[in-house]
């Protein structure tokens, strides 16, 4: 009996206390946040030398966009296949091998060489 009381009794005062709390973490929720001060280095600390003004780099004319192709993307794909076709030939062994690793390294050298160029 004293435990159905007992449950009765925390039921209800959870039941008034949950609505009031709730109540002040969301109006707490609502206030401006005070302005924090961060403790240790910051990003805009770490800068050494001289930095532009915001008024100077809001005049200056945006930075060309960069080439996306730059012709790399053939060459490259050259030198995977052919270090993948090296690795391949390592891994087969024997004359077969051998001829498979040769045309790796040569189709991966090709694409090095354009890829330099």
């Amino acid at each position: 009996m004293n435990r159905k009381i007992i449950s009765l009794v925390a039921a209800a005062a959870l039941g008034v206390s949950a609505p009031t709390a709730i109540a002040l973490a969301q109006a707490s929720a609502h206030k401006a946040a005070p302005a924090r001060t961060t403790a240790g280095p910051t990003v805009a600390a770490s800068t050494a030398g001289i930095r532009p003004s915001a008024a100077a780099s809001a005049t200056r004319a945006p930075a060309p966009a960069a080439d996306t192709r730059l012709g790399a993307g053939r060459n490259v794909a050259l030198m995977v296949v052919g270090g993948a076709a090296l690795i391949i030939g390592a891994v087969i062994g024997g004359a077969p091998g051998v001829i498979i690793a040769v045309i790796g390294a040569a189709v991966g050298l090709y694409g090095l060489y354009n890829f330099v160029q």
